[in-house]
């Protein structure tokens, strides 16, 4: 059963502005919960890359001193899913980053993908709103409820049209570039 507190419905928006962006928030009445910390991402594949064909994730994050294991199941396919990027996640932190690595390669999971990023966490009710600068660019994440999304995103000049709901990694690789996705 896919309860509220595992279905995570988000999109994303590509900004030039940060310290515009961040203005408004404060306009809107957000409140900074994380200030900007770095954060690298692990994701894990079977060696044939079942997972990926599922259209599922297992990510390793690193936040701080934090690390937190992530499973995603497929995206949901409805006709809201084409608007915004909605799915069930199964998160837990664990208490060692790399032996939690070190278990997911000895269990056969092959590194599929890394991806880092600066981020910066806000809050607002039950809206979460981070701003992530990142090796291809700035974006911003909305993620809540389907009208909360659109309600913040109209008060920041944006639309549907703008909505992003793809993964780090296919807009990597709509930029034509290969590896990982990572500070040099």
């Amino acid at each position: 059963m896919i309860t509220l507190s595992n279905l995570e419905v988000e999109i994303k928006l590509k900004v030039s502005g940060i310290e515009e962006i961040k203005s408004q928030l404060k306009r809107l009445g957000f409140s900074l919960i994380d200030p900007e910390y770095f954060e690298s991402n692990i994701v894990f594949d079977t060696p044939d890359g079942e997972l990926k064909q599922k259209g599922c994730l297992l990510r390793l994050r690193q936040k701080k001193n934090t690390g937190i294991l992530t499973f995603k199941k497929p995206v949901s396919h409805s006709k809201r899913t084409v608007d915004y990027k909605i799915r069930e996640e199964i998160e837990s932190r664990v208490s060692d980053f790399n032996n939690t690595n070190e278990i997911l390669l000895a269990l056969g999971f092959k590194v599929y993908f890394i991806y880092e990023k600066y981020r910066e966490v806000y809050q607002k009710n039950s809206i979460i709103f981070t701003i992530d600068r990142t090796p291809i660019g700035n974006f911003i994440e909305i993620e809540g409820r389907e009208k909360d999304i659109d309600e913040v995103a109209g008060n920041l000049g944006y639309t549907k049209k703008d909505f992003i709901v793809e993964s780090y990694y296919t807009l990597f690789r709509k930029e034509k570039l290969s590896g990982f996705m990572t500070f040099k």
